[in-house]
Formats: C-alpha cells, structure tokens, sequence
C-alpha cells in the first residue's frame, strides 16, 4: 500500500476482513452491500460480495467506481475504488485511489478532473420556468446525438428563444472534484446557500459532449488562493440532469480513472525494472573454464557419434553367429 494514503488503514484491509461497498445507481443513489476482503496488497483488494445475485437494477462491470468503507472504532471512513478485474458474480477485483476520509453524506463517487465548465447565476424566479429553460437547452444539444439532419437542428436553433436572460460566464479554475451527485467548484466570491445555479459542463469526449444541468449551492468554505486571486470552493448537488448525461459523466470518470492507473502501473514496471540490477562481466578465468567444458563436451560428442557408425557398418554379432549357424545346417543337409 501506499505509505500517504493506505499505511494507517492497513490494519483494516487485512485478509477476512469485512467491508462496505457501494455501488452506484443508474436512476441515481446507490445501492450497499457487505464484502470480505480475500487477499490485500499494496492498492489492490480481491473483493467477495455477500449476495450470490444482485438485484435487476444493480450492475457491476469494468472500470466500475465504487466506494469501500471500514470501520474505524466508531468511525466511518471511505475511500473511492474501481473494477480492475472480476472472477465470476461475486469476486471482484478492486484498485483504491485518492484517500480514506469520513463518509461524506453524498450519493456519489468523485474524481479530480480538469474540463471547461460555464455557469450562470440564477435569478430568483419561478423554479417551473427554470427547468423548462433547462428542458430546452438540454433537447436542443441532445438533437446533436440523435441522428437529425444538421438543417434541422439549425432549424431548432433560430427557433430558440431562452426563457431567461442568462449571462453564460467561463469558471476560471478549470480544476474540479466532479462525481455523479455533484461537482465541488472554485467560485471567484461567495454563494449562498440554496442558490441555484446553470452548469455547461464540457466533457472531453469524441465528439465533445456538452452537459446542460442546474445545480443547488450546498455549502460554501472558507476562501483560499490560487496565483494570488482568492477563490471559494463550493460543493453544489445536481437538481436538474437527464440521466443520459449521468451516465456520459460517470463513463467520463471511469475511462479517466482507468487511464489515470494504467500510467500508474508503467511507472511502476519501470521502476522495477530499474531496480533489476546488471549482470556482472565474467572474469577471464569464467571464461576459459566454459571453453574447455564446451570442448570436452564437442570431443566426447565426436567419438560417441563415430563409435555408432562404426557400430552399424560392423552390423550386429548375434545376427552374423545365427547367419554361420543356417549355412552350416543347409551344408550338412545338402551332403546328406
């Protein structure tokens, strides 16, 4: 395990060990089973659920992001994972990254990302002219997936008309903590609480994919600094977002997560393979010790291979003593 992250958890990731995990809900929360632990080393887990079949809406597959939580005396802490591997229903294999905090009281997995994201302040109106503006934007960039002619969206496009001014702005700190339940943000000033706000995520996928969602401010912290500009980091729930883009944003979080741990595993064969130390030079007597048993071996060879054919060419002396044999029984039977 990892010495910063791992070491003073160790004790509680041994073999036979039990453990949470939960497991994220397509429709939104998350589903929570018991595990035992089969086998620990260093970030890695060998995992066994406790149910032979999970039920219909619960799924696990690769490069899956679950949460592992242990019991630390009376307190929880959790630390995000991902499906490396998987043997039959039950077993699984799982990687531990970032490190074991208390459980947050969130329904989602988080990952450190680094995407564009626009935003816009919300006024205080009716929150049913909210989700219809929202309804709109997000149709209108789904039409781009759906296979419409361009003439057609273009079409939709001169037809739209907001059904609030927003003024769309760029965040600055492109650096985000963004999971399926909502995305922790560096404001440039503070928000209040229950403040809703408009989201354009960009996912950096092929095609770009852009996500359209409202958000609530949960909680705001204590202003920090970033190249001597103070910023707020604010931790906002999704209110408003299609469940397609859920999913585009937790296949974002897995394809980055993956990528993210195959270069850790080259770093980590390079450095083994560094630490291989080379093999010493032979001395000159190692040397000449070879050449002689390579040409004792090659003298013995010889002389074996020329006593077998001389071996053959002589034939066999039991057959020339029983050929002598019939040739002195046919004389006598011919003198006779």
């Amino acid at each position: 395990m990892q010495e910063d992250h791992y070491s003073a958890y160790r004790e509680y990731l041994r073999s036979g060990m039990r453990i949470e995990i939960g497991i994220p809900l397509s429709g939104g929360g998350v589903f929570r089973d018991w595990a035992i632990i089969q086998e620990g080393r260093e970030d890695e887990l060998w995992v066994q659920i406790s149910r032979d079949v999970l039920p219909a809406n619960v799924r696990i597959d690769l490069g899956f992001i679950l949460d592992v939580s242990i019991w630390v005396k009376k307190e929880v802490y959790t630390c995000s994972a991902i499906v490396v591997e998987r043997q039959g229903g039950r077993v699984l294999k799982v990687q531990l990254f970032g490190s074991f905090t208390l459980r947050e009281r969130r329904q989602f997995f988080r990952l450190e990302l680094n995407m564009r994201i626009k935003y816009a302040l919300l006024p205080v109106v009716d929150r049913q002219e909210i989700e219809n503006d929202w309804k709109q934007r997000r149709d209108l960039e789904h039409m781009k997936f759906q296979g419409y002619d361009q003439v057609v969206i273009a079409a939709h496009q001169a037809r739209y008309r907001p059904f609030l001014e927003l003024e769309w702005q760029d965040l600055p700190w492109s650096e985000i903590n963004l999971g399926g339940g909502g995305v922790l943000l560096r404001f440039p000033g503070p928000l209040a609480p229950e403040r809703l706000v408009c989201l354009e995520l960009h996912l950096p996928m092929r095609p770009l994919r852009r996500v359209q969602t409202v958000v609530e401010v949960v909680h705001v912290m204590p202003p920090s600094q970033k190249d001597g500009v103070a910023y707020y980091p604010t931790g906002v729930r999704f209110v408003l977002l299609d469940e397609r883009d859920r999913d585009l944003i937790f296949r974002h979080i897995s394809v980055t997560q993956i990528a993210h741990l195959r270069k850790l595993a080259e770093l980590r064969v390079h450095e083994i393979s560094d630490e291989v130390p080379a093999p010493e030079p032979l001395t000159r007597q190692q040397i000449l010790n070879r050449i002689l048993w390579s040409l004792l071996v090659l003298i013995v060879t010889f002389y074996l291979v020329r006593y077998l054919i001389n071996f053959r060419a002589a034939g066999n002396p039991n057959e020339i003593k029983k050929t002598y044999e019939r040739s002195i029984k046919q004389y006598r039977h011919e003198d006779r």
